[in-house]
């Protein structure tokens, strides 16, 4: 049997599979591999980024996708379920801004209730209305807090429910969201202070252009 042997290189079966060190592979697991390998060979650095400094990748993440949810925001009811998508993306970006710069490492999850839990005991502070519109968007963004469904904003859910819940401005989104990336910036080293600067003037620049 084919499955049985070790090939020193690549054999293409009868069904089209490609078959590597007796591991069968479909075209688009071959066409990953090599390009896989592409990458590897860049020799890119293998250091770590601080977690401080990732505090402001995070923040960027967190405008860019404020300000595309903010472009699907004037075409009015169109493009709904994207633009919560990427909006509650931009609040967990936000979120994350502000943990990683105090030094801590963000849980990986997309719960931005659990999130918030995280930073509000790292001493960040939004007002009441802000944190029910944070749980209203996780209502949808994460989990519906009725059915216990699941990224329902993302994919067909498999019984028959809708997609129900008060839907935050996105005004206010964008408040939530800038509130988040200032605290942080507050809260980051003097050493990132100036490079978190920079963040007011590219977010103006991408709302002028968006």
């Amino acid at each position: 049997m084919l499955l049985g042997r070790r090939y020193a290189a690549p054999v293409i079966s009868t069904l089209g599979d490609i078959i590597c060190n007796g591991i069968i592979m479909s075209n688009i697991d071959n066409i990953q591999r090599k390009i896989r390998k592409i990458y590897a060979s860049e020799g890119l650095p293998s250091g770590k980024t601080p977690i401080q400094l990732q505090s402001i990748e995070w923040s960027y993440r967190a405008i860019d996708y404020l300000v595309a949810a903010s472009v699907l925001e004037k075409k009015g009811l169109y493009f709904s379920h994207p633009k919560l998508q990427i909006t509650g993306h931009s609040i967990e970006c936000a979120l994350k801004a502000c943990i990683s710069s105090v030094g801590n490492k963000p849980q990986n999850t997309h719960d931005l209730v659990r999130l918030y839990r995280e930073v509000e005991k790292l001493g960040y502070q939004l007002d009441s209305k802000y944190q029910a519109m944070i749980v209203h968007l996780n209502h949808l963004y994460f989990q519906d807090l009725g059915t216990g469904t699941k990224f329902k904003l993302r994919y067909p859910t498999d019984s028959l429910e809708g997609i129900g819940g008060a839907i935050p401005s996105h005004d206010d989104m964008a408040s939530i969201c800038k509130s988040l990336l200032k605290q942080a910036a507050d809260k980051a080293p003097d050493i990132l202070k100036e490079m978190f600067g920079t963040i007011p003037i590219y977010t103006e620049n991408l709302e002028h252009r968006a």
